[in-house]
């Protein structure tokens, strides 16, 4: 199964598919999520000649769950990160992220600018460091509708959310029309505990199936003391950041693409603007009728790949979709990859990097 122990310490589980092909994309996912969220895209693009290299990130699924949030900041991810691609036999990728994971993609690039091909940010946008100390506090005063990290970053979300796994995944995946908005002030920790949470909201998640049962699975085997850590890095990132010499920020010729759902409720306007002063070539793609996940809101059932979960452990309920997976049941799938997953060909393309076509 492919797992690696990095020199941090860290044992990071991931998906290798088509590990022969010349260019590597590194995609990392956001929260709460798992590598699982990029299985209508790791078959596509390793059809089209490029190797798929998809991690849990810390805290989910089949990777180790420190529960110090020091482990989580972007700094020591982005080590771990560069330090798989080594490991790997990588010298440079293609980085891809969505949500946490865009976010984590730019420091990456931040971090380790000599091993980023080009960057593919999905949902998050770049926002470069600030020059003064600022606590998340601060961060939703200038943005409310970022509101819902406060209770994230609290000391008793794990337990709430725990608490009320079914409900917390509905509201997380909703549908874009639901009219579901959890991102204010206490907003979701009151839809979590409410006892009148209509029943109707947990039948309309955008996950079904066998999908559904995976993240179910996935998220109670391994609690979310790991995945909320990250939003207890606030100020952790910034002492990081400051003391950065020279001073941290992306290549100016760094060919960046951003893609985003127009109904998102979790998107930042300042930061677009600002993405668009500090990325002189930043490529924007819009996806219609879709909020935040835009890797698989829309996608039809008949895409979705096996998810092999009688072949996992109760511990690591998707092991052996990631074994399966690595080892070739992507070249069985048909589909294309859903509008991201086309979007992102369609750019590496117009970059040159066109891949090979993989032998089936």
């Amino acid at each position: 199964m492919p797992k690696l122990t990095l020199p941090s310490g860290h044992t990071w589980a991931f998906v290798d598919a088509n590990p022969t092909a010349q260019t590597t994309l590194l995609c990392l996912h956001g929260f709460p999520d798992l590598a699982y969220g990029y299985r209508l895209q790791i078959g596509p693009w390793a059809r089209a000649g490029f190797r798929v290299v998809v991690p849990d990130m810390l805290g989910y699924g089949g990777s180790d769950a420190p529960t110090d949030p020091s482990n989580y900041t972007t700094k020591r991810l982005a080590d771990d990160l560069a330090a798989l691609l080594t490991a790997l036999g990588v010298d440079r990728a293609v980085i891809i992220g969505h949500d946490w994971g865009s976010f984590t993609a730019s420091r990456f690039a931040l971090w380790h600018p000599e091993r980023v091909i080009t960057l593919i940010l999905m949902s998050v946008a770049h926002t470069p460091p600030v020059p003064q100390r600022v606590t998340l506090e601060d961060v939703v005063k200038r943005v409310p509708n970022f509101g819902y990290q406060l209770f994230l970053a609290s000391s008793e979300s794990p337990s709430i959310i725990e608490a009320n796994l079914p409900a917390f995944i509905a509201l997380i995946f909703a549908p874009t029309m639901s009219g579901i908005n959890f991102t204010y002030k206490d907003k979701l920790r009151k839809l979590l505990t409410s006892p009148n949470l209509p029943k109707s909201t947990l039948a309309s998640c955008i996950l079904k199936g066998d999908v559904l049962r995976a993240y179910t699975a996935a998220f109670k085997a391994r609690g979310m003391t790991g995945p909320t850590n990250y939003y207890r890095t606030t100020t952790l990132r910034f002492d990081e950041e400051a003391a950065a010499s020279p001073p941290l920020a992306l290549p100016r010729d760094l060919q960046v693409l951003f893609v985003y759902g127009v109904a998102d409720p979790t998107l930042a306007g300042p930061a677009l603007k600002t993405q668009r002063k500090v990325i002189p070539k930043v490529e924007e793609t819009q996806i219609a009728n879709t909020g935040h996940w835009v890797l698989f809101e829309h996608s039809p059932f008949s895409e979705e790949p096996p998810v092999f979960l009688e072949e996992g452990t109760p511990e690591d309920p998707l092991a052996g979709w990631r074994e399966r997976t690595s080892a070739g049941a992507w070249k069985d799938g048909h589909g294309d990859g859903g509008p991201a997953g086309r979007t992102v060909i369609r750019f590496l393309a117009n970059l040159g990097f066109e891949g090979r076509p993989a032998k089936l």
